[in-house]
């Protein structure tokens, strides 16, 4: 990329988001990364793979790998991960690879955006930097990149592009996406602008749809947006300069006339820090909607600390805030997708099986009477106390439960445990990891694989890494 400026330098008169947003990526080189944001890029990339593994066996992800398999075009350069070496079009395995990350909801959150930023971000990434033979160190900067576009962009929109029902992560990452992209192509200052035009002209994705296959085929929308963008720009496709914060441009169509007089004008603070670094990431424990996290550590923890169990509960009381009631919409599922965005579930397996794993979110267990009985019991209310907050993400929540011996006891929890504020260990993101590769490998190559991906920025050719994991067929 020519015309470099220092990543994080204040923006300079009269430039557009576009514009600001190319010459970030065009300055930013690897000693711009402090090694807190290589850390938790670290960490994202891992637990992306991990789940993204375990994913491609759920049916979303092999529906979407069949059709993309009929559609692909070009050179097969880029690898479809947990699909036995299958290769496709960077478009396409991006597409694949993104909804396979987000096919469980088991993938990381981040709270500047409400949404799931490294199963949109890292397959565009990893697609690009596959392509052009470019090192691991140079797919983690393009990761770091387009998070970091993403969400100083998203932070003029929220949380109104979530009032508004749209989803997240398909409406504010094809921006991420495409940005990631440019920075690996070294493309100009010009192609990067119309592409990251051309990007806001291709997000969406509505939160009617969680519950369903939609959702994860949402992250592989802007995944396969965003490479999309910066392949017609580079073929000469024009957008507006201002298509970002232009008058009715991506922020004022997604969040409103307020949001865009909020952004308009602004310089942006790209880099300065990095968002990773300064709000992190919420990374998961429970392969289910994050808006029933704290319930389920707060559950685990009042069982622990008041020796009740399933049987002794006769009704659970549960206050929560606005987007939880409005992301826990099935209140009776009747499918394991379902019943990742349901409170009543998520509490009954809890006390019936303990942490949620995986493989708990089966017809099984759905038709399991101990966890029926308890699904029945869960009373769900918006708490205005969690109200007054707003629309927060993080899903704080108040319970009471009725026990049968006559015991009420009330427990709160603001945080689930996986919050920058309370992490998960390295070993419990090991042993995350292990259980969704448990699914694709064998043990002894799902630690060599983990081993690799926790210095991703050491790999000195990514096709390598994918062919030495892509040797092991799926095993469910």
């Amino acid at each position: 990329m020519a015309g470099a400026v220092m990543a994080g330098a204040a923006g300079g008169a009269g430039r557009s988001v576009a514009e600001q947003a190319a010459d970030f990526l065009i300055g930013l080189r690897h000693t711009s990364l402090d090694t807190d944001v290589v850390a938790i890029a670290r960490t994202a990339l891992a637990d992306y793979v991990g789940v993204a593994l375990a994913g491609a066996s759920e049916p979303v992800a092999r529906n979407v790998r069949a059709w993309a398999g009929e559609r692909a075009f070009g050179t097969m350069d880029a690898t479809v991960i947990g699909a036995g070496g299958l290769r496709l079009d960077p478009e396409n395995a991006a597409l694949c690879n993104a909804v396979a990350g987000h096919a469980l909801d088991f993938d990381d959150t981040s709270w500047t955006t409400i949404g799931h930023p490294t199963t949109v971000v890292a397959p565009a990434a990893l697609a690009i930097a596959e392509q052009v033979g470019a090192s691991g160190a140079d797919a983690l900067r393009a990761y770091v990149a387009g998070v970091e576009v993403a969400h100083r962009i998203a932070e003029f929109c929220m949380p109104e592009v979530s009032e508004a029902g749209w989803h997240t992560t398909g409406a504010l990452y094809a921006l991420g996406a495409a940005a990631a992209a440019a920075l690996l192509l070294d493309i100009d200052r010009a192609t990067c602008v119309h592409a990251l035009g051309l990007a806001a002209s291709r997000s969406g994705g509505v939160r009617s749809n969680f519950g369903t296959q939609a959702k994860p085929w949402h992250a592989g929308m802007a995944a396969r947006n965003g490479l999309e963008a910066v392949s017609l720009a580079r073929a000469g496709v024009t957008a507006s300069r201002t298509a970002i914060e232009g008058q009715d441009g991506y922020v004022a169509c997604l969040a409103g006339a307020a949001s865009r007089a909020r952004i308009a004008g602004r310089d942006l603070p790209f880099g300065a820090p990095f968002d990773l670094v300064a709000r992190g990431l919420a990374f998961k424990r429970f392969p289910c909607c994050s808006g029933a996290h704290p319930a389920c550590d707060l559950t685990l923890d009042l069982m622990a600390e008041h020796g009740f169990g399933a049987d002794e509960v006769e009704e659970i009381q549960v206050g929560v805030s606005l987007l939880a009631e409005r992301e826990l919409v099935a209140h009776a599922p009747r499918t394991p997708q379902e019943a990742r965005f349901s409170m009543e579930f998520a509490l009954a397996a809890t006390l019936v099986h303990g942490p949620l794993t995986w493989d708990l979110f089966a017809p099984e267990t759905l038709a399991d009477p101990a966890v029926r009985r308890l699904m029945a019991a869960v009373r769900l209310d918006v708490s205005p106390e969690l109200a007054a907050l707003g629309f927060i993400g993080t899903a704080p929540v108040r319970m009471t439960f009725r026990l049968r011996d006559g015991r009420t006891i009330h427990g709160a929890r603001d945080l689930a445990i996986g919050n920058p504020e309370c992490p998960m260990s390295a070993e419990d993101h090991a042993a995350k990891f292990r259980s969704c590769a448990a699914r694709a490998m064998a043990p002894e190559a799902a630690d060599e694989l983990l081993r690799r991906l926790r210095a991703l920025d050491r790999e000195p050719d990514l096709g390598a890494l994918w062919a030495a994991a892509a040797q092991f067929e799926l095993t469910a």
